[in-house]
């Protein structure tokens, strides 16, 4: 007796012992109209479920009505388009052969182009056999008695081009199919197969939406953490909610070892987690050989893994491993490790909702990271004598007093914005229309506005002068304006001494004139600082507020490719943020002489060709780069910020037909880097102002560049740091500049 591995009931599979079904309908109707009647009806039920283990009970149940059959089969293609996995089983038990209750599930299983239901999925071809033992790619069980008899009927389930599974009849005895078994079969297939698709796609879209939820959540968790630990400790949490693991783990780069440090480590019920005191840094060796550059996230397979030292395992019995790499501004880079439960893997879709987990993660710790900067630079701003202030374009209502408001204009003055106080109620009455017309015409022509006028004071009372430096916010529904008040009283006062005095004494005027300069220079080197601090800081501020509010009130609804623009505007207007404020740091650190260089073995060659890359060039000019090999004891870090600053002026002041060359040699037991240009070049006189603080050479393209007046200054206190010197002087060949940096070998 002969038994098909097509035939045999799968274990675990859905399944009803009952007698061969007969069909429903013979004799008073016509055959045809009956069935049509079935498929009709089946089709409807079919279309109404979404499961695919209901659909597949469906098929099986309602074909008894319409076929006669012993066994009926239904079987899926999977995702991976080779495996045919059985679903669905209606029939008879063959009790008589105990091999068909004696196989397991996983024999059970099909792959395309094997036996007669795979040989189906693969040629898209229904297959009518009235005798299968005459089928030469037909399977029997080993063991099984050859001399069994069976009539076999196969048909491929398709929707549109894709094959979805198979549906296979059988029945003892020879020819018990015919073509209209045959075609009846196949429209019923066609039916199956369309809610089989249906029904994945709804599952797919279910999970993912689930999936979507589960990221979105996370994103609004990780907005209030304020530091990576609380960050990388809800995300390892939530990631096996998302993708199925047994443990999770975040490791951070040390940037001066290069080792990858166990951040955080979080295991499941039943996860074997290994203590944190026996878990060692990855080094660097290692974490490369994997890395290799790639910031996508890979699979390591348990075979690999399990050749990794035992001694940086978070876990006691590894499984596949997920790494997913983290990048986040300014220099964070760490990965988020998940370990597969014992006996799974990973699939795309897992890897893919990794990936977002770790972007969400990586945008939280770069938030965290500009928020504590912004902070620090929040403390910096308090600390200037200066008063902040926002009104509305249309009434000059007051809606923000903040800084050293009650200093310069009194104690109730925090209270304005409540108390409907508008701009211009407190300044003296003298200046007040001068100002008031004034402001209203940087409102009309939407431009800035630089007012001086006296404060409004009790009578007998001495008036203090200030400087307002006036904004117009551009917004569609309406102009906003802000503003930065600073005392200049003590430059006013100076300013009338000086005037009487040179009234009464010739000598006494110079000197007072002298005195004057001196403080004209200090004020109006706190103003450019200010200047520089109102709009510098909050041009990129009203974008990232401006982007951050659209993407909050949409409520992630807007198009996907409008959203990633809002984010790229938030990240580049952070990061230039980020740049004056390191700009602003150094400086002072350099001023308190608290830094000393890290030097390296560095090869000056290929700072200088990242340093270039790495420069903001919008207008692609045309930068050329001679660098000789030369490998120095520097401080990487400062020599790029050297290039990078100097590269960046000669793209400001020059037009954008002039040519930039960066040069590096050895020099003088040293290296020499030289930035040249063709443009205007700097007169003789201004050579060595040009590097002292919030200076900038006439005629500057950037007047409002972010950290303007700071990077040359920057680049003479680096080149001291190193023990060198920097200078300005004519091109060589004539016409343009010529900025050089001398350091000294370490």
């Amino acid at each position: 007796m002969q038994t098909h591995r097509d035939e045999r009931m799968p274990e675990g599979s859905r399944m009803i012992e009952e007698p061969a079904p007969t069909p429903a309908t013979r004799g008073d109707e016509d055959r045809s109209v009956a069935h049509l009647r079935m498929l009709h009806s089946l089709g409807v039920t079919l279309n109404s479920l979404t499961d695919v283990g209901a659909i597949g009970e469906a098929v099986t149940a309602e074909l008894g009505t319409l076929i006669d059959y012993h066994n009926c089969r239904v079987y899926l293609l999977q995702p991976d388009g080779t495996t045919l996995m059985p679903i669905a089983f209606r029939g008879e038990l063959l009790v008589d052969f105990p091999e068909y209750t004696q196989e397991t599930y996983e024999e059970l299983i099909t792959q395309m182009g094997e036996g007669i239901t795979g040989t189906v999925a693969a040629t898209r071809t229904s297959l009518l056999t009235p005798d299968a033992r005459e089928v030469a790619f037909s399977v029997t069980i080993p063991g099984t008695d050859d001399d069994l008899l069976e009539s076999m009927l196969a048909v491929p389930m398709l929707a549109g081009e894709d094959v979805v599974g198979v549906i296979v009849l059988s029945s003892l005895g020879y020819g018990k199919f015919d073509e209209d078994d045959q075609r009846l079969l196949e429209v019923l297939a066609a039916h199956a197969g369309a809610a089989f698709k249906t029904a994945r796609l709804i599952e797919a879209e279910r999970g993912a939406a689930q999936t979507a939820a589960a990221l979105f959540a996370l994103s609004q968790s990780l907005t209030s953490k304020r530091n990576a630990g609380e960050i990388f400790l809800e995300a390892l949490e939530r990631l096996p909610s998302i993708v199925g693991c047994q443990a999770t783990a975040a490791y951070v780069q040390d940037l001066s070892t290069g080792a990858f440090k166990l951040a955080q480590v979080h295991g499941e019920d039943g996860a074997a987690l290994r203590a944190r005191g026996d878990i060692r840094d990855v080094p660097v060796e290692l974490a490369s050989g994997f890395l290799q550059g790639n910031l996508e996230p890979f699979v390591v397979p348990v075979e690999i893994a399990e050749q990794v030292p035992r001694d940086v395992w978070f876990v006691e019995e590894t499984s596949d491993v997920l790494v997913t790499p983290l990048v986040w501004e300014p220099d964070g880079f760490g990965a988020i490790v998940a370990v597969a439960r014992p006996g799974e893997s990973f699939t795309d879709a897992d890897i893919r909702f990794a990936k977002g987990l770790t972007d969400i993660t990586s945008l939280a710790l770069g938030n965290a990271r500009r928020l504590s900067e912004l902070e620090r630079f929040h403390e910096l701003v308090e600390s200037l004598d200066a008063t902040f202030w926002e009104a509305e374009g249309a009434d000059l209502t007051f809606t923000f007093v903040g800084g050293r408001a009650a200093e310069g204009l009194g104690e109730g003055a925090a209270g304005w914005p409540t108390s409907e106080q508008r701009w211009g109620d407190h300044i003296a009455a003298a200046d007040r229309q001068s100002a008031l017309d004034a402001c209203r015409d940087a409102i009309a022509h939407r431009v800035d506005a630089n007012l001086e006028y006296r404060l409004a004071a009790e009578e007998g009372t001495e008036a203090t002068w200030v400087r307002d430096l006036v904004h117009v916010v551009r917004r569609p529904q309406g102009g906003t304006l802000r503003g930065l008040m600073v005392d200049i009283t003590e430059r006013k006062q100076a300013e009338e001494a000086l005037r009487a005095s040179e009234r009464k004494y010739s000598d006494a005027f110079r000197r007072e004139r002298e005195a004057a300069q001196q403080l004209r220079a200090l004020d109006e080197m706190k103003n450019t600082f200010l200047e520089a601090v109102s709009h510098d800081l909050r041009t990129p501020l009203t974008s990232i507020l401006g982007s951050a509010l659209t993407l909050e009130r949409s409520q992630l609804s807007i198009a996907e490719e409008d959203a990633l623009d809002l984010v790229r505007r938030i990240a580049t207007n952070a990061r230039k943020l980020e740049r004056l404020l390191g700009d602003l740091l150094d400086l002072d650190r350099l001023q308190r002489g608290i830094v000393a260089p890290q030097r390296r073995p560095t090869d000056l060659a290929e700072l200088i060709h990242r340093a270039v890359a790495e420069t903001e060039n919008p207008q692609a000019r045309t930068i050329t780069v001679e660098a000789a090999p030369v490998v120095a004891s520097l401080d990487g870090a400062k020599v790029e910020r050297i290039v990078e600053n100097l590269v960046a002026n000669a793209l400001r002041h020059t037009d954008v037909e002039a040519h930039v060359w960066v040069r590096a040699e050895a020099r003088d037991g040293g290296v020499l880097i030289a930035v040249d240009d063709d443009g205007p070049g700097i007169p003789a006189e201004l050579r060595d102002e040009v590097f002292e603080p919030f200076r900038q050479a006439p005629g500057s393209a950037a007047e409002h560049s972010p950290g303007v007046g700071i990077g040359l200054s920057l680049v003479r206190r680096f080149a001291e740091l190193h023990g060198g010197r920097a200078w300005v002087q004519e091109r060589e060949g004539g016409g343009g500049s010529s900025f050089r940096v001398l350091l000294p070998a370490g």
